[in-house]
């Protein structure tokens, strides 16, 4: 099948073996890639209730057939694991350019078990995959761990939450986060920091040219349609705010209320008036919906809407810069503000 490099591997960090999981064509033609790819792996790895924060917790991170394939929006990738905030299996979706370098690398997707008893992070290429010592970055933000894994790699990383077993700890891919359920928390407790990809690998397709041809008219379709091609860009998802105070929806006091009198000094209007510098996006997406703002004169990702509400309205704090402030405090030290 085309859009796969054919390969999963699977790390164990109690004693450090790594190996390829076997996956059929017949798999790969049912589950196809992504969550249900993870979730038939997890059924298949479990059989009975499993502690999120156990070695026998696996976590997979896997791709899709479009990943790697130039499509518009298709670079993202799935984390999932049994959840340390729930107890139930969670599945979350990030647009970092970790999905990216991992099928670069060659493989489609990971299955990480086990608990490291150092402190560590794998290396992922098209050589294989290492377990390396992670002593010297343990302690650092998600941008300083990042920055010091090196350029022009994928990088997946936790922060101070994760390693403190926060259970609401995330993920982060760039400024991207797979949030939700506690994935970077599951990562703390296994003493795993992150993991870095790159290599060169591509795939195959069945038809470039009209592969191609298709991308491009679909791009041209975004680009021409008023919310992807007009709001989103313009004010990002921050600009639906106006539209959920209209329908009651805008999370308002611990959501007592849908509605919030001072709903417009946290709009999309708002930020893209005072603070926005300019705009910024997932890896191969178009739409550019991303807001990049200035923190103590560091250009940073700004707010998503989720966040805007929740740390605004549904707290009834409706100064935008101080939640543009916490926003990029919670991404350094891992926290989902959501």
């Amino acid at each position: 099948m085309y859009g796969y490099t054919g390969r999963i591997a699977k790390v164990n960090l109690s004693n450090g073996e790594v190996s390829d999981y076997p996956f059929s064509q017949q798999d790969r033609e049912k589950y196809v890639g992504g969550k249900i790819l993870a979730a038939k792996i997890i059924y298949d790895s479990v059989s009975s209730r499993v502690d999120p924060l156990s070695e026998e917790n696996p976590v997979v991170i896997s791709t899709s057939p479009l990943t790697g394939s130039t499509a518009p929006c298709s670079s993202r990738f799935n984390v999932s694991t049994f959840s340390p905030l729930t107890g139930l299996l969670l599945s979350s979706n990030c647009g970092g350019n970790f999905g990216l370098h991992l099928k670069r690398a060659g493989f489609d997707a990971l299955i990480i078990t086990g608990k490291s008893l150092d402190k560590v992070y794998l290396d992922i290429s098209e050589v294989g995959i290492e377990i390396k010592d992670a002593t010297d970055l343990w302690g650092k933000t998600t941008g300083e761990t990042q920055e010091l894994l090196g350029p022009k790699r994928g990088k997946l990383v936790i922060g101070p939450a994760g390693e403190n077993l926060v259970r609401y700890a995330s993920l982060f891919s760039e400024e991207r986060v797979a949030g939700r359920g506690g994935a970077g928390t599951v990562f703390g407790y296994k003493n795993l920091k992150g993991l870095v990809a790159s290599g060169k690998q591509s795939i195959e397709f069945h038809d470039k040219e009209g592969f191609k041809a298709h991308n491009q008219a679909w791009i041209k379709q975004l680009r021409s349609h008023p919310m992807t091609g007009e709001q989103l860009p313009k004010l990002g998802t921050a600009g639906f705010v106006r539209g959920m105070q209209r329908q009651h929806l805008l999370a308002t006091k611990n959501y007592a209320r849908g509605s919030y009198d001072d709903y417009d000094m946290l709009s999309g209007q708002a930020l893209r008036e005072k603070y926005l510098v300019t705009n910024g996006g997932c890896v191969t997406c178009p739409i550019h919906c991303g807001r990049v703002v200035e923190v103590n004169g560091k250009k940073v990702k700004g707010p998503e809407l989720e966040t805007i509400a929740l740390l605004g309205s549904n707290l009834l704090n409706n100064d935008l810069e101080s939640i543009i402030r916490i926003n990029y405090l919670c991404d350094e030290y891992g926290l989902d503000t959501i």
